[in-house]
């Protein structure tokens, strides 16, 4: 199996959506439970999927309107990690997003998740700065950002979805 055997594609129907949301279910960091109704309302859900139709990882672009996107929920089944799968996903979610219309992606990445700080700056997004997490749990989030517009104030739109959280360090 190589990174040529996957290929993405949007999710189409409630079935995958839920085939999706189970292998977010059985992700093995899962400190924070998915809400399937939240998860249901993505821009864009984003699958891989091998040539014999099995989904073995998804990505989206959370719920959201107007012209700045969240990414999330980026979940490779373990059997399939370390052969690209991520970034694939990462990338096919770049491209929807631009078909969208939306100007600037963000992620929010805890400090510890070092293959998401990688995937997310191999595709071009910049680091921006890191704060505390808003659970009280005492954790380093980094904000990443890409620019898909000409046209974005990058640091008043960070700072409008920072909000009131702490700086860390």
């Amino acid at each position: 199996m190589n990174h040529n055997d996957i290929h993405y594609a949007l999710c189409q129907s409630p079935e995958e959506l839920a085939v999706a949301a189970a292998l977010i279910d059985q992700r093995d960091d899962n400190a924070h439970p998915l809400d399937h109704q939240v998860f249901a309302r993505a821009r864009a859900v984003v699958l891989a999927k091998t040539l014999e139709g099995e989904i073995v990882g998804c990505a989206a672009i959370k719920a959201g309107t107007g012209n700045v996107g969240e990414l999330g929920y980026l979940v490779v089944s373990p059997l399939f990690r370390r052969k690209g799968i991520g970034q694939g996903l990462t990338l096919k979610r770049i491209e929807v997003a631009k078909a969208q219309g939306i100007a600037l992606l963000f992620a929010t990445i805890r400090d510890e998740n070092h293959a998401s700080r990688v995937n997310l700056l191999k595709a071009g997004f910049h680091f921006w700065r890191n704060y505390l997490s808003i659970r009280g749990t005492g954790n380093t989030v980094g904000w990443y950002y890409l620019a898909l517009g000409d046209e974005v104030d990058i640091d008043g739109t960070m700072q409008t979805l920072v909000g009131d959280r702490v700086p860390a360090g």
